[in-house]
């Protein structure tokens, strides 16, 4: 009877950088060429083999590539503590202050506080998806509501130009 046994998989791997949206990747090093699975890019495995750096083994490859792309994380985004337990009132995401003015018969403007938030955000992508506005907009302390007044004025002021693909990105007017 034949003895079975698991194999440990010493396949050199090389990690790399896309060259056009820096998302990181791996790629056998026997193989001759890698499309990025994000914009499409394909790369030439023996130009970016220079670039890269050569671990060994499946699991070695996937855990180094998320490693490394959450080094890159915005730290909004990569936080341990965004799912809060609703008992437990002390370890609450952290939120800016809200710099608005209030009259008796005025409601809180939040345009200031979301031209900073679109500022930020334009200064980190050049396109971001609608979604990221709402999660910026939450951690700025602007309601859901005034959000979407918010966006749909800057969509027609024309400082929000929208994208073909539902993409949105913030073109800077001074």
């Amino acid at each position: 009877m034949e003895d079975i046994a698991f194999k440990k998989d010493e396949t050199p791997y090389l990690i790399f950088a896309c060259k056009k949206c820096k998302e990181y990747s791996y790629v056998k090093t026997t193989q001759k060429t890698k499309k990025c699975l994000r914009c499409g890019r394909t790369h030439q495995v023996r130009d970016i083999s220079k670039d890269g750096e050569v671990v060994y083994g499946m699991t070695e490859a996937v855990n180094t590539v998320k490693r490394k792309q959450n080094e890159l994380a915005i730290p909004e985004f990569r936080s341990g503590s965004d799912f809060v337990v609703a008992t437990n009132v002390t370890s609450q995401p952290k939120q800016k202050k809200v710099s608005a003015l209030r009259s008796e018969d005025q409601e809180i403007d939040y345009t200031g506080k979301f031209n900073e938030m679109l500022l930020e955000l334009s200064k980190l992508y050049e396109r971001f998806p609608k979604y990221m506005l709402e999660i910026m907009a939450q951690s700025y302390g602007i309601p859901a509501l005034q959000t979407k007044n918010l966006v749909r004025n800057a969509i027609l002021s024309g400082k929000l130009v929208k994208n073909g693909d539902d993409d949105l990105y913030y073109k800077y007017q001074l």
